[in-house]
């Protein structure tokens, strides 16, 4: 039997980051302020955010991660979005605490189970804008195809959003999904984070804990594979440059972050170069197939 602090399956990740965002809200110099995030959490968000605890680099990079995709929806709204549909949205409350248009229409899909517990505990809070949920595990290719036409007829201009969701697919999902997304004309741009660190090993207390919600994805280039299927990148926030401008440096905590610490400054630089978010903009023609996944 697991414990309430152990994690039975993808669904509970977003209790972990919904934990880390409360706790960032908290901060007296938080860099955003989702006063959701810890009634969303509830009572085992924190236990398994603990129970993961590696060092401060984790909450730390959660926390650069939201601002820079904080920022590039900001950037798309200003380009002209009708629609955002966030894939795998778990428990994220942007509609809620972000400045967007009341006209803009907002679709977050997850798992039916999440989704219905975060309907129920969202009833009295009022959004932004229009908020739609739907409950369907994006591994239903049927249903997945029908809500993606269903949205792509009826708008002109469509952000999609994945945060976090891609790593938990295997190249072939992530190949087909975004293979699918391109075929919709109105699915314009695409934000993600991203890892071009190459194919990595999953820490061992990770690998133990998240035994039921193991890493697959597995690309040296993020940017190349998604480029074999349409997608290009727009705009590129690294780690790096996200950290500098909010003046939110590296942790320095042992051991690992005192390891990044001592590193010569320019392949720290590098290190913290390979990741971060990024805006995808879809390509029209899509190029010739290539070796999508090497």
């Amino acid at each position: 039997m697991r414990t309430e602090a152990e994690v039975s399956g993808v669904a509970d990740t977003a209790l972990w980051v919904a934990a880390l965002r409360a706790a960032e809200s908290r901060r007296s110099a938080a860099l955003f302020s989702d006063p959701l995030a810890e009634m969303l959490a509830g009572k085992r968000g924190p236990m398994i955010a603990r129970s993961l605890y590696l060092s401060s680099m984790e909450p730390w990079g959660v926390v650069i991660r939201t601002s820079a995709i904080d920022r590039l929806i900001g950037e798309a709204l200003h380009a002209g979005v009708d629609t955002v549909i966030n894939l795998g949205a778990g428990l994220d409350s942007r509609p809620y605490r972000l400045d967007l248009p009341a006209g803009l229409r907002w679709i977050e899909v997850d798992l039916p189970e999440l989704i219905d517990a975060k309907n129920s505990l969202l009833i009295n809070h009022v959004p932004k804008c229009n908020v739609e949920r739907v409950g369907l595990d994006l591994r239903n290719l049927k249903e997945r195809s029908q809500l993606f036409t269903r949205i792509g007829a009826s708008s002109a201009s469509t952000l999609l959003i994945a945060e976090g969701v891609i790593p938990y697919l295997s190249n072939g999902a992530v190949g087909g999904l975004a293979e699918e997304l391109h075929a919709v004309p109105a699915f314009q741009r695409w934000i993600l984070d991203f890892d071009n660190a190459g194919k990595r090993t999953m820490p061992r207390k990770w690998a133990k804990k998240l035994s039921a919600a193991p890493f697959l994805f597995q690309v040296n280039d993020w940017f190349e594979f998604f480029g074999n299927f349409g997608w290009r990148p727009r705009v590129v926030i690294t780690t790096l440059e996200e950290s500098v401008r909010v003046a939110r440096p590296l942790p320095f905590d042992f051991p690992r972050g005192l390891v990044m610490r001592v590193l010569p400054r320019e392949l720290r630089r590098r290190i913290l170069s390979v990741t971060g978010a990024v805006m995808l903009e879809r390509e029209t023609p899509r190029p010739q197939a290539g070796a999508a996944g090497r």
